[in-house]
């Protein structure tokens, strides 16, 4: 599709456009269309939302943050951009800024699972793990709408499970070594679940 073209059609129709190229896992094109929506003085949390979920995708997981961070910034209340983001500053080993992110999360509804999602990623950032597996657990009860986000969240529940299982069979303090690789493990993870999203998320 020629820049002209491009320019002939509006948010709606880039936006789902979007969204059916994505679907054909055609990332390329999702992102021309998304790349032009977000270009314009009437962009959307949406479209930047959603261009992120697609650069988180391909693993362009810095490009996916700025999206995610434009999106909050024109939306606050788009909380599935602030869990994604979240989890993205969890995989890139930054734990306050994920903390400073997901915290407004826990103000929505105790019964909305992006409330449960959120509280369990923070519980995660300060190793409380068992509270962690219970409100990831909580969320993916709740979740009923995205199939998607309960795989990446029990994804993250089956590495915290691992976690303690690894905790409680070797009682004695890890060593440096195996710190980091502990560390390490659960950046993996969490990078993992987040580039499992698809725009449709």
């Amino acid at each position: 599709m020629t820049i002209a073209t491009l320019s002939m059609l509006d948010q709606a129709e880039l936006l789902q456009l979007a969204l059916n190229a994505s679907g054909a896992n055609d990332s390329a094109s999702a992102i021309a269309y998304l790349k032009e929506a977000v270009s314009r003085a009437d962009a959307t949390a949406v479209a930047h939302y959603i261009l992120g979920a697609e650069y988180a995708q391909i693993k362009m997981y810095e490009r996916a943050i700025g999206e995610m961070e434009a999106a909050i910034a024109l939306d606050p209340t788009l909380s599935i951009a602030r869990l994604q983001l979240g989890m993205l500053w969890l995989g890139a080993n930054d734990g306050a800024r994920a903390a400073e992110v997901l915290l407004p999360l826990t103000e929505l509804a105790a019964t909305d699972a992006l409330h449960q999602f959120g509280a369990g990623l923070l519980h995660l950032i300060r190793e409380e793990l068992a509270e962690a597996i219970y409100c990831l657990s909580q969320g993916v009860t709740l979740n009923t709408s995205n199939p998607a986000l309960n795989g990446d969240m029990q994804k993250i529940v089956r590495e915290v499970e691992s976690a303690q299982a690894n905790a409680a069979a070797a009682p004695v303090a890890p060593t440096q070594d195996q710190a980091q690789a502990e560390e390490e493990g659960t950046r993996h993870v969490l990078l993992s679940a987040y580039a499992g999203n698809n725009a449709n998320n």
